[in-house]
């Protein structure tokens, strides 16, 4: 275990240094972008489009290396980095691990109590102070997670309080995300002890079915009270299959939701459309329990994937001190009988149940066609050379760890070499990397900023709807040509040093150019010579400029630019100006 973990080790350094290079980006920046990255695809949701940066003051032991929060959990995530340039496994202990998170826990005291007046307001601790400062009255929960490739000991500080909110901690190390990328292990199974803990039994009809299909039905409903009080112990870790987590959903809690809950809450089931549930397991009372009718006193890998807004809601009402005591929530548990079911019949619920605000995007699952297809492409598809037979090629990362699992399935170091020589890591391209190429060629800089997984799920339902070119050939080579694109932009603006929103001004010129310059720009072209011609560099090297005279005049002034990226406004007027000729 310990070869494989040094191994993995190297494997992230050289993507660490791949990325720096490629990107013109610091070691810390890029070894977080690619850590983070690993940790949104093997499920860790609270870390969803954090925003990265480097920020430390040193006498007053202050550290912050990524925030963001959620306004649908009402969570805010600090994280905290401790990068190891050594190729053999360094290990941390309890005494390391508190220093680091208590540096991101005073940076969010000093932005609760105090301020950071003293910062330039374009460095990315100011930038961070005035985020956390405009939702701190939202904030119920702080997640401060330590990652690091070193091997740490077996402790992660214990809860504490900051005000009204709860500081939760943990730690990802190089051994957890090895356990969570290579030998495919998930998160930690919630079990719902309804008897034990809660002192409440949960009586459900059983709906009859055949013994073929691969899943046991049960409905009823479930107390507004005890759906509260399981959210509250459990949080997020309830939802993290329903689509709403993936959406980002803003509304903390739904207005006619909450009116019923005080007003009516007797008519609350009758008004609202329930929640949908599924779970590996359950454990009834036998004596209690018949054919049609069970009493469940145990629940193992609950999840709610429709309903969160109500989970969520009720949730709110409950901490608001609404009484809840005659509020009923109809249910439905499907208990899933099939393992390689599970994704599919998520899938499935999320699209067709019920829900206050219909959704389109029904799955947004690595395992879509549209990715399997592209990671097929990618396998066939050889980068065209002047003589001689092709053999090298662009790698499309379906999901996160691929290409490491492929490079680990080289018998010999030779043949790992041979491998990397042909599919170097600077060409190995995520679903979620060209999802933002695509979008932003397309004319999406204001999703885009929103953030990689806010941007794939937008990019999800325009695949779903058919609005974005079919997976073949003659699509794969274009779309790895707007990789090729945002790549030598992103060299362009890394080259001036505009001192910030180096990633916004990528969008937004890349942007630009799919949407007054198409005409100019040979994509076919361009994968013939994976590269970009001369002229339209010339090109680039003026729009950047045009985008950060932009940023540098918004619509109300003092606005946070990072946050006026992500709106429709910020794009139109930028089109605005560009047609107009407002811009130097």
């Amino acid at each position: 275990m310990v070869d494989k973990l040094a191994e993995y080790n190297q494997d992230i350094l050289e993507e660490v240094a791949s990325y720096r290079a490629n990107n013109v980006v610091s070691t810390s920046i890029a070894f977080k972008t690619i850590y983070l990255s690993y940790l949104a695809e093997v499920g860790e949701s609270s870390i969803s489009d954090c925003q990265i940066i480097d920020f430390k003051k040193t006498g007053e032991k202050l550290r912050l290396d990524g925030y963001v929060f959620n306004e649908y959990f009402n969570t805010l995530t600090l994280v905290i980095s401790d990068f190891s340039a050594n190729p053999q496994i360094v290990k941390t202990g309890k005494v390391e691990i508190e220093k680091s998170v208590k540096q991101a826990y005073r940076f969010l005291k000093k932005c609760i109590t105090d301020s950071f007046d003293e910062l330039e307001e374009s460095s990315d601790g100011y930038q961070a102070y005035e985020y956390i400062k405009a939702c701190k009255e939202d904030i119920e929960t702080v997640n401060i997670i330590l990652i690091t490739n070193k091997k740490a000991v077996l402790y992660v500080p214990e809860d504490s309080k900051l005000g009204k909110m709860v500081i939760r901690y943990d730690v990802w190390d190089i051994e957890r995300l090895y356990q969570h990328v290579f030998l495919n292990e998930q998160t930690s199974v919630i079990e719902i002890k309804l008897n034990k803990k809660y002192g409440v039994k949960l009586p459900l009809i059983k709906v009859e079915g055949n013994a073929e299909q691969p899943y046991d039905c049960y409905v009823g409903a479930i107390s507004g009270d005890l759906l509260a009080k399981i959210y509250s112990d459990e949080g997020q870790k309830l939802i993290e299959k329903n689509v709403r987590s993936f959406l980002q959903a803003t509304g903390k809690i739904n207005k006619g939701i909450r009116d019923s809950l005080k007003n009516e809450p007797e008519m609350f089931m009758a008004y609202n459309n329930g929640i949908s549930t599924i779970a590996e397991s359950i454990e009834i009372d036998d004596d209690l329990s018949t054919d049609k009718y069970v009493v469940i006193k145990s629940i193992k890998g609950w999840q709610i994937v429709n309903g969160g807004q109500t989970t969520a809601s009720i949730y709110n009402a409950y901490k608001g001190k609404i009484d809840l005591s005659s509020v009923s929530v109809q249910m439905k548990l499907a208990v899933i009988k099939a393992d390689d079911k599970v994704g599919e019949i998520v899938a499935n619920i999320s699209r067709y149940a019920n829900s206050q605000n219909p959704i389109k995007v029904s799955d947004f699952s690595a395992n879509d066609d549209y990715h399997i297809r592209m990671e097929r492409l990618s396998r066939i598809t050889y980068i065209p050379v002047t003589k001689g037979k092709s053999v090298d090629r662009w790698f499309y990362e379906r999901a996160r760890g691929q290409y490491l699992v492929e490079v680990n399935r080289q018998l010999t170091p030779a043949l790992k070499k041979e491998f990397k020589d042909h599919n170097p890591k600077n060409r190995c391209v995520s679903k979620a990397v060209a999802a933002k190429c695509m979008m932003c060629w397309m004319g999406y800089p204001e999703i885009v900023s929103k953030g990689l997984e806010t941007n794939f799920v937008f990019f999800t339902g325009l695949v779903n709807d058919g609005k974005i070119p079919e997976a073949n050939e003659e699509n794969y080579r274009r779309m790895i040509a707007e990789v090729i694109l945002f790549n030598e932009c992103d060299k362009i603006v890394a080259n001036q040093k505009f001192g910030g929103f180096k990633a916004q001004i990528d969008y937004y010129t890349v942007a630009l150019l799919g949407t007054y310059y198409k005409e100019m720009i040979n994509l076919d072209y361009m994968w013939e010579i994976q590269s970009i011609e001369p002229e339209v560099r010339l090109i680039i090297e003026d729009l950047v400029y045009k985008v950060w005279n932009h940023f540098q005049n918004p619509t109300t002034p003092g606005v946070n630019i990072g946050q006026w990226c992500k709106k429709d406004d910020c794009w139109e007027l930028l089109k605005e100006r560009f047609e107009n000729n407002k811009l130097k």
